[in-house]
């Protein structure tokens, strides 16, 4: 599949995920504004509940109390009650049809009241009957009708022109008792401040937590709406908790959606990764086999044509000069032999951990050996490989035969990559843990961009379709495996043509 394929596939399978989060964002601002509202509905419902209740209990009071009136001491200066009352009883007992200048006498008599006219009837007459007349039970119905008429309308008129003062018409215990009991009702659970403002806005009450500042959404009622005359008195309530309330009724599902669509998108990340490593990882083992062909033939080709002339009858045995075709077959073999080596080792370190013979080993000594077995091809370009062997003590415990291997191919890339006259140059330093080794050349340099990558099998920093320098792009790869094997670091320096550093870090002591 095409890099640009992939790259098109990648985009649209980020707008649809981008899509859905932000279906997904709406529909959680959506469940929010739902919650929100259901949450102020509640909360309405139940201070309406309050109110009426409210209502209803001081009516109650206010009813019970004109019925069993407490005594009050009164004032010969004022009218009294029993005269405002009677007043009224001789306006309905001139409505009823009875004269109200005419003194009347109420009398019980076998469980029965009566009205009776005390100069149109004697009492005396009055109890010698046994039963009473049609009459005089006409006369006891309607004086129980007029009584009860007097005390109602009484009543009524008191709660219509008396209103009084807010703070005598609820207790505090009393309004906490009804907030709870209807917030609960309505399957509101939450602790709340509440207060009750007058008419001119002072605070009648208030919970000892209650702030005028505070930040939670206040919700007002009309306390005692239905009086004759409404006062301005509010009801304030609001629930600290409020927003973590909210949130907790939707919590679950909103996260486990967010993290739903989270994990796609880091799964579809994960994919695309690795669906763009592989490919890379396909460009790269086709350079390999390019590269890889490529190093073959020569060889393969120069030990063909010695073998040839070694074979052809037509040439003089004097001048087939056997020596020098023997010694050229056997330089190729060893260079096949090296370059299918390289190739089976990377082989080895993908499917299992190599088995190193780790012993002491004077690291300078092994330094100098990997430095005189490039010194003839050094010279040979007019040159030099120096060394600065300045740690103290150079014994590390090593495999020996592969970190050879390890200073080889470092000298040998230094060499590679030099396209003038080869400066190489291999220190030692003292480090806290152990050893370090550098590197150096003034070689071709690798560019900032294919830094992170030299250590991955297989790659190679692109240099067209020129084959002026061999290797496979197994080398450093190869290299950083021994290092870590051996508990080390290594980190690469470079600027394009000024040159490369390589630094190994490696410690003396390992974990066995």
């Amino acid at each position: 599949m095409k890099r640009s394929y992939i790259v098109l596939l990648a985009i649209f399978f980020f707008l649809a995920i981008s899509a859905l989060v932000i279906i997904q964002v709406r529909w959680i601002n959506n469940v929010v504004s739902a919650e929100d509202q259901q949450f102020r509905f509640g909360v309405n419902e139940a201070l309406k509940e309050v109110v009426s209740e409210l209502e209803k209990a001081e009516t109650y009071k206010r009813i019970m109390s004109g019925i069993n009136p407490e005594p009050i001491p009164q004032d010969t200066d004022e009218p009294s009650e029993q005269s405002e009352q009677k007043s009224a009883e001789e306006k309905l007992l001139e409505k009823y049809g009875f004269d109200p200048g005419v003194r009347s006498i109420i009398i019980s008599r076998a469980g029965y009241t009566y009205l009776l006219d005390s100069d149109s009837l004697g009492v005396e007459s009055f109890f010698e009957s046994a039963e009473p007349d049609e009459q005089i039970l006409s006369a006891g119905a309607t004086s129980r009708m007029t009584s009860k008429v007097i005390s109602i309308e009484n009543i009524v008129s008191r709660i219509l022109h008396e209103t009084p003062p807010l703070r005598d018409r609820f207790t505090a215990d009393e309004l906490n008792s009804l907030i709870r009991r209807s917030l609960d009702a309505v399957g509101i659970h939450l602790d709340y401040e509440c207060s009750v403002r007058g008419a001119y806005g002072d605070i009648i009450y208030r919970t000892p937590d209650y702030l005028e500042s505070s930040g939670a959404n206040k919700y007002l009622r009309q306390l005692f709406p239905n009086d004759p005359v409404p006062g301005n008195n509010i009801l304030s309530i609001y629930f600290p908790e409020e927003e973590e309330y909210k949130f907790s009724q939707i919590a679950f599902m909103a996260s486990s959606s967010m993290l739903i669509v989270l994990l796609l998108t880091l799964l579809a990340t994960g994919t695309f990764i690795v669906i763009f490593r592989q490919k890379r990882l396909s460009e790269i083992r086709s350079d390999f086999i390019n590269n890889m062909t490529h190093e073959l033939k020569t060889p393969i080709a120069t030990i063909s044509l010695a073998s040839q002339m070694l074979a052809d009858p037509s040439i003089p045995e004097s001048s087939r000069n056997t020596g020098s075709l023997a010694t050229v077959i056997r330089e190729e073999s060893n260079r096949l032999k090296v370059l299918v080596e390289r190739v089976l080792h990377t082989a080895i370190f993908e499917k299992a951990r190599l088995e190193l013979n780790k012993q002491p080993v004077d690291l300078h000594a092994l330094i100098i050996r990997s430095v005189d077995a490039f010194k003839l091809q050094v010279n040979g370009r007019g040159g030099t490989i120096s060394t600065f062997l300045d740690a103290s003590d150079p014994i590390v415990v090593l495999d020996e035969a592969n970190f050879f291997n390890v200073l080889l191919n470092l000298i040998d890339n230094a060499l590679k990559y030099t396209l003038s006259t080869p400066e190489i140059t291999v220190t030692t330093a003292a480090w806290h843990r152990g050893i370090v080794i550098t590197v150096s050349d003034n070689g071709i340099g690798i560019p900032r961009e294919h830094l992170k990558h030299i250590f991955e099998k297989f790659y190679r920093v692109p240099a067209g379709n020129t084959h002026n320098i061999k290797g496979f792009g197994l080398g450093l790869s190869y290299v950083k495996k021994i290092v870590e094997e051996h508990y080390g670091t290594i980190k690469v320096e470079s600027q394009t043509a000024k040159g490369t550093r390589i630094i190994i870090h490696l410690p003396k002591e390992q974990p066995k």
